[in-house]
């Protein structure tokens, strides 16, 4: 007899198969955790992606140092340009001498990223590769989100895992709440992270937005730690009803 946590880990397809029994929407069945790791993958993606779309806008130029701005001053929509702050400009660190290059490569590996978080993170030595990658971004101007990779390279270790820590520290009830709220976390982060990047980028030089940004960027924090416990609660909860049905099938 296949034990039951072994059985979750496997049974995407029994799984798709009690979907379709039950006449349930697809999005109860799917992978809340990796979900997570996808979006969290898109977004350290696309950043890179924009920062190396403006560093291409610079040209063949050779930065003045390996801390760049990604938006040069004739791009900028903010009147301070300074290269140290992330609240003003857009910045990235670069090995490669020359703004044109920088930008292809930028966009080439922040591209790989989010293939990469979507597609491959969960198989073997996926993680480690995606670490890899955004190693590789940082390090050819795809902008400073090597603290979100490394949030989402931890999440993607809990990929298709039993979760028995949370198990054990989650009440059912609990696990029920978060749950209900993982998916609306996950909306109103990718819509702060969408504010954001637009404030940053086409600020207009307007004070009030200034502030508006530093506000979100404060409240952020809420839905990223919703999206992860509350997906590790969908998850846990998905197991469960698989496990159930499972057992009744085999009975």
């Amino acid at each position: 007899m296949p034990h039951p946590i072994k059985a979750v880990l496997s049974g995407d397809n029994l799984m798709l198969q009690i979907k379709r029994k039950n006449s349930k929407p697809v999005w109860q069945n799917i992978n809340a955790t990796r979900t997570v790791v996808a979006a969290f993958g898109i977004l350290c993606g696309l950043s890179g992606m924009i920062a190396g779309y403006f560093e291409i806008l610079q040209g063949y130029v050779t930065p003045n140092s390996l801390i760049i701005s990604t938006i040069g001053p004739s791009y900028s929509m903010w009147s301070t340009y300074s290269i140290f702050d992330l609240m003003e400009t857009y910045s990235a660190i670069t090995i490669i001498p020359n703004f044109f290059l920088t930008g292809i490569v930028a966009l080439i590996v922040s591209f790989l990223v989010i293939i990469w978080s979507v597609g491959f993170i969960h198989k073997r030595h996926g993680v480690m590769i995606f670490l890899l990658l955004s190693i590789i971004q940082l390090l050819v101007g795809g902008s400073f989100v090597m603290d979100l990779a490394i949030i989402t390279a931890i999440i993607a270790t809990r990929i298709n895992k039993p979760l028995t820590w949370w198990r054990s520290h989650l009440s059912v009830k609990m696990q029920h709440s978060l749950a209900i709220l993982w998916p609306w976390s996950l909306i109103f982060y990718a819509i702060l992270s969408i504010m954001m990047l637009g404030i940053t980028i086409f600020g207009g030089n307007h004070e009030n937005l200034l502030n508006l940004l530093k506000i979100l960027a404060a409240i952020m924090f809420l839905p990223l730690i919703l999206m992860i416990i509350g997906g590790f609660s969908y998850d846990i909860q998905r197991q469960v009803k698989f496990n159930q049905v499972l057992k009744s099938r085999m009975n």
